[in-house]
């Protein structure tokens, strides 16, 4: 319908100038019009252009055979037509593949401006995983750092606890190490959540709970969703939703263990996870360091028997307490305990009963004492207890809750039970000496009248 009407005004227009030439006087001026009119219809109106310039020279054509139009000159008005008419077209088809191919620049450009983001962007990515990577190393080499700057096991735990909250974010974690007993696991971190209560339980190694069971699998466990996986949908009933199991494992041991929680699912990622596992890796080197150093030292100060303090530990605990009370201006009190006819004992029933008979006496002493008391095995079957802050009349009724304690007794000798007896000598700084050495001597001296004087007695110096 476009073209039609293009044609028809084509025509039209064409008619229109002829017969404005036929006219005469003006009519010579007309002849020359149709030059104004083809390029602007060529260039804005292709197809009207070309109805008129067609429809234009047939007419010219014919009315010069009519002998009309005889001023005009037909051949250069027919090449100045259409001379007129295809230079629109030829600037419109230059035009036309100037604007191609600079869209065809435009598409190139783009494809390698977009090429080039991509290849800046994967760059930026790698960019900020090698910085990640590189944290993560730097944080992994702190914790080697640290782990080897110390060898008391609370510290290690301490570690642990600020280097996990600093690098993984956890929202809530326990940490736990094998008891000195290697029975049972302890807790000693719960971050995130109500400490009290995980420390106020121990985990057996032969426990049907989760962690005991986990850690007999000495693996690490993620759980991004724990409906969707046994054993642990049981975990749904407190809330839990994904969870996390690091064993801490040395040579096939597990000696303590991470486990994290939390209420939303996916809580960490599989790469978090490894570098998870890397650090406690890591950990677990340090913590072992630090749990045998422990039990060295341990075994150094303790008396293998009686699992009290050896000798030389407490002459080198009892110098201390000594500074202190003199330096706070207290009293310290020194309890020296004998086991009353203990070759007798050894003699009517064997060494082996006289050990038991060691090793209960001197639990009895450690069950009567307090916190701040030290308790140590002084040689043979006598014993002694410090008292720091305590007075000589608090020592003298601390010594007879204990010769009541071992007196009431009933020691095992197989299917027999015997009775032993004690006696106990005391002195107290500062009234009784200013010394260690003297103080203990004292003390002794008091002993000695204690046995002196029939035995299952106290005496306090002076005697």
């Amino acid at each position: 319908m476009k073209h039609l009407v293009q044609k028809i005004m084509g025509i039209l227009l064409a008619g229109a100038l002829l017969g404005l030439a036929l006219l005469p006087g003006p009519g010579g001026f007309f002849a020359f019009s149709p030059a104004f009119f083809t390029a602007p219809l060529s260039f804005s109106f292709p197809v009207a252009g070309a109805w008129f310039l067609a429809a234009y020279l047939t007419g010219l054509a014919v009315g010069r055979a009519l002998g009309h139009f005889s001023q005009v000159w037909v051949v250069p008005e027919t090449l100045a037509l259409a001379a007129l008419y295809w230079a629109p077209a030829f600037l419109r088809r230059r035009q036309a593949d100037v604007q191609e191919g600079f869209q065809a620049q435009q598409a190139t450009d783009q494809e390698r401006y977009d090429a080039f983001r991509e290849v800046a962007d994967r760059l930026k990515k790698e960019n900020l995983q090698n910085e990640k990577q590189l944290r993560q190393i730097e944080h992994l080499y702190d914790v080697i750092k640290e782990a080897g700057s110390t060898l008391n096991v609370q510290e290690m735990i301490e570690l642990t606890r600020d280097f996990t909250e600093r690098m993984f974010d956890l929202p809530h974690f326990v940490i736990a190490v094998l008891s000195n007993d290697a029975k049972k696991y302890e807790i000693r971190i719960a971050s995130g959540c109500d400490e009290s209560l995980f420390r106020s339980f121990d985990i057996d190694l032969e426990d049907n709970g989760l962690a005991a069971f986990l850690s007999r699998e000495k693996k690490p466990i993620w759980v991004p969703s724990v409906g969707e996986k046994e054993p642990f949908s049981k975990l749904g009933n407190l809330a839990v939703k994904s969870f996390v199991f690091l064993p801490f494992l040395v040579q096939d041991r597990v000696i303590g263990f991470l486990c994290s929680y939390s209420s939303q699912k996916d809580f960490i990622d599989q790469e978090k996870f490894s570098q998870f596992q890397v650090f406690c890796n890591q950990i677990s080197i340090g913590l072992q360091k630090s749990l045998l150093y422990e039990k060295v030292q341990k075994l150094s100060i303790t008396d293998g028997l009686t699992k009290l303090f050896s000798h030389r530990h407490f002459k080198q605990r009892l110098e201390e307490e000594l500074i202190l009370a003199n330096r706070y201006s207290s009293q310290l009190s020194l309890l020296i305990l004998d086991i009353d006819h203990f070759k007798r004992y050894n003699d009517s029933y064997g060494h082996v009963a006289g050990d038991h008979v060691l090793m209960d006496v001197a639990r009895i002493l450690k069950e009567q004492s307090d916190m701040t008391h030290i308790a140590a095995r002084y040689g043979g079957e006598e014993m002694v207890l410090v008292a720091p802050e305590t007075t000589k009349e608090q020592a003298m009724e601390l010594a007879e809750k204990i010769r009541k304690a071992v007196e009431s007794y009933s020691f095992a000798v197989g299917k027999e039970t015997t009775q032993v007896t004690v006696s106990i000598g005391v002195a107290t700084y500062p009234q009784d000496s200013q010394t260690t050495l003297d103080l203990i001597a004292k003390a002794d001296k008091a002993l000695y009248a204690a046995k002196a004087r029939g035995r299952n007695r106290i005496v306090a110096y002076p005697i």
